[in-house]
């Protein structure tokens, strides 16, 4: 059933919401993200290959760009451009109320979770997200609105969850459960519905 509600989520109108808040929204769930990755590294605090995965998203230096070229967690990659006053993204969008009350509900639901949940919400989005994040590219022009640091972020989590070995592959023997991947992507998809 999950899956549906993935395959929703690809075709959601990419082309009709806002190039801003699509970025801004991903910076939301990126910080979440990372925070639900320290959640499965303490449940698996011994599994050498979700350390390896996990070591290519927290601390690392595997994300350069234009003048961001530091070791940190992905989420900040995206926070160094999105309060980069040329962008305008925080000054459009995060006082925004109904993106705002969004971003509170999806971190409601994640909170809500034990820590093996949110692991197992990790697991499943290393498979489904680049399926997501090819709609998202396809999109919009986002080089030409200014925003290739975006489009660049995107590929290179494409690239690292799809290519031989990388983040997917790591994660690929851990137990996951529909319930708990089902309620999850219903508030994934209620934080995309915010940009309507």
């Amino acid at each position: 059933m999950y899956k549906k509600i993935i395959s929703e989520i690809q075709n959601l109108p990419w082309v009709e919401y806002s190039p801003e808040e699509i970025i801004y929204i991903s910076l939301c769930s990126a910080t979440e993200f990372a925070v639900s990755l320290k959640c499965a590294l303490k449940v698996y605090p011994e599994n050498v290959d979700l350390r390896e995965m996990a070591h290519g998203e927290l601390r690392t230096n595997n994300l350069s760009y234009g003048d961001y070229s530091r070791t940190g967690d992905h989420w900040q990659f995206l926070d160094h451009f999105c309060q980069d006053q040329k962008s305008g993204i925080f000054s459009k969008v995060h006082c925004k109320q109904k993106i705002a009350c969004a971003v509170n509900k999806y971190n409601n639901v994640l909170e809500s979770m034990t820590d093996s949940e949110r692991a197992m919400t990790i697991f499943s989005r290393e498979h489904e997200l680049p399926n997501i994040f090819e709609k998202i590219l396809e999109a919009h022009d986002w080089d030409s609105l200014g925003f290739g640091f975006y489009k660049y972020y995107l590929d290179r989590h494409i690239e690292l969850d799809t290519k031989e070995g990388g983040h997917a592959h790591l994660v690929s023997t851990f137990e996951i459960n529909d319930d708990v991947l089902l309620r999850f992507y219903r508030a994934r998809l209620e934080l995309y519905h915010s940009l309507q």
